[in-house]
């Protein structure tokens, strides 16, 4: 519930939707947080790990710092509330960074974080702005100018400085459109669940410029609470999916990767193409790359001295399926195999051994292939 007592100060009308937005927010902000440092703590970081601990905590402190204008809080904490400025520069060039790593897009200048350096320009400026403005400004002057921001429409100095971080949003919110503009093609949609929760995203994201946009012209606090909510919302979307689908960004990687070559030009024009099939049989079939659980494309590609584009288009045009699906053919080829041969086996054991890292991702992947689960294979086996 929003706070009670708050006076002169308080800033809301606990009307039944501003409660259930409220309720919303705080979630939000505290699944921010806790996502955040859930991919912090795994023990193989990659830079995908790093961008997705950067969202999720800035997106629970943006909806943290708006509870902070709607309760009335910003009087005690005028500092602290204006964080969101360079926390909403700060979305769109991470948000970039995930959708570059996402489609397995190299650069030659890339920080630690997974980004490249060119563009934490423009939000560190806005940081460096946000430093000087909160140990130079006096508080007065600040709660004063907060105040403004908060109660009246028109054209003020806070829209003017808060233009800066929202354009910055949109540039790199056209940026991650026009590079996934093949990904939301019609057809892809209905082809696609990768696809589809891509599209849910973009409009969400939308959706949050159309309730900022609602509330700067009107300055009704119940929309800025229903951009917040919205966060909210797509952090809850985005803890589900990891916990569903962890395998979400590789397989929109390789969506990804084989939408673009169908739309492009092939990238093994001039190579043997049966050669590779050849190759990519013997690896398979004689050397069982597929039992390492952490195989990849990019594995598969050292070993032909293909690029990952390359040998994605390799199994999706000369195989007809995606990565995922051209591995778990063989681990579910030989998990039949010994289902048959060793009946007094656990079915664990052999899920581990062909290359499932699971017993979840071995279950849903046997039944997908043959219509049944590992026991109902191994009793029809045995009659």
């Amino acid at each position: 519930m929003p706070p009670e007592g708050m006076g002169s100060h308080s800033y809301y009308n606990p009307g039944i939707w501003f409660q259930i937005l409220w309720a919303i927010t705080q979630f939000g902000t505290a699944l921010g947080i806790l996502m955040s440092l859930g991919q912090l703590v795994l023990e193989k970081k990659t830079a995908l790990n790093r961008l997705l601990a950067l969202i999720f905590l800035i997106l629970g402190l943006i909806q943290g710092s708006f509870l902070l204008l709607v309760s009335g809080y910003y009087v005690e904490f005028p500092r602290i509330s204006l964080i969101q400025f360079p926390l909403i520069a700060s979305v769109g060039p991470i948000l970039f960074g995930i959708h570059s790593v996402s489609q397995d897009r190299d650069s030659e200048e890339v920080s630690s974080l997974g980004l490249e350096k060119k563009h934490l320009l423009l939000p560190s400026l806005v940081w460096l702005v946000y430093i000087l403005a909160v140990l130079l400004l006096p508080k007065d002057w600040i709660l004063e100018k907060i105040s403004i921001f908060l109660r009246e429409t028109g054209w003020n100095e806070g829209e003017i400085l808060l233009s800066s971080p929202i354009l910055i949003l949109i540039f790199y919110i056209g940026l991650i459109l026009k590079g996934s503009s093949d990904l939301l093609r019609w057809e892809i949609l209905q082809e696609e669940w990768t696809a589809r929760i891509l599209a849910f995203m973009v409009v969400s994201t939308f959706l949050n410029l159309g309730f900022g946009g609602i509330y700067l012209s009107s300055k009704m606090p119940i929309f800025l609470l229903a951009c917040s909510a919205m966060m909210g919302v797509s952090l809850c979307l985005a803890y589900l999916i990891g916990h569903k689908r962890p395998e979400f960004f590789q397989v929109l990687q390789e969506v990804s990767q084989a939408t673009r070559q169908k739309y492009a030009r092939s990238l093994l024009s001039g190579v043997n193409r049966q050669a590779l099939r050849d190759s990519l049989t013997q690896l398979m079939e004689k050397e069982k790359l597929y039992r390492d659980e952490k195989l990849g494309l990019a594995d598969l590609a050292d070993e032909l001295a293909l690029s990952t584009h390359q040998i994605s288009e390799l199994i999706n045009q000369e195989l007809g399926k995606n990565f995922s699906a051209f591995v778990n053919d063989y681990r579910i080829k030989e998990a039949c195999e010994l289902l048959q041969k060793e009946p007094n086996r656990s079915i664990l054991d052999i899920a581990f051994e062909v290359g499932f890292a699971t017993k979840s991702s071995f279950h849903r992947a046997f039944q997908k292939h043959t219509g049944k689960t590992p026991s109902e294979f191994r009793g029809s086996q045995s009659v």
